[in-house]
């Protein structure tokens, strides 16, 4: 899968991404299948599975403080660093489920965070809660340069190791 690819998937995915007053973002659970690239159908499942016989991906979750009852409401909405665990988890746990495109994802998302990303495609800033005047913050950049920074991390990440810089 190329970066052009993923990042027409993350375009067809925005709709189906909300953030709350907080900044705390969910994503549903066909938009973080399609981030993984694996089925949504086999995602509900296993997410599905935790409470009585847990998946290995439910099992990774709980290891990583997720409650079993929490996994089951994600039907409503994966919580962001839920869909970070689950892209993460495709990208690298999954033995021979593993999938290149995740960890394409998995990597750009480590530069930028999933919660910042997904407030940045939507647009959100954190309200103000003071009454004194605020300064203007200047406008979020177009699309356009947002889809182009995400590609060039992608590009850093997807380049073999002996091109990479030594630092």
């Amino acid at each position: 899968m190329s970066q052009i690819e993923i990042i027409q998937i993350i375009e067809q995915i925005k709709q189906e991404i909300t953030i709350d007053s907080n900044g705390y973002g969910k994503a549903s659970i066909r938009a973080t299948a399609r981030l993984a690239d694996v089925q949504d159908s086999s995602l509900r499942r296993a997410l599905l599975s935790a409470a009585l016989q847990p998946s290995a991906l439910a099992q990774s979750l709980i290891q990583q403080g997720f409650s079993p009852a929490a996994l089951e409401t994600w039907n409503e909405g994966i919580p962001d660093m839920g869909v970070a665990a689950v892209i993460e988890y495709y990208a690298f746990d999954a033995g021979r489920y593993c999938k290149q495109q995740a960890r394409l994802v998995c990597k750009a998302f480590n530069r930028i965070g999933v919660r910042a990303w997904m407030q940045d495609i939507m647009g959100w800033t954190k309200p103000a809660t003071q009454t004194q005047e605020q300064p203007s913050t200047p406008a979020l950049p177009p699309v356009e340069q947002r889809l182009h920074t995400l590609v060039l991390a992608m590009k850093t990440f997807s380049r073999p190791k002996s091109s990479a810089i030594a630092l």
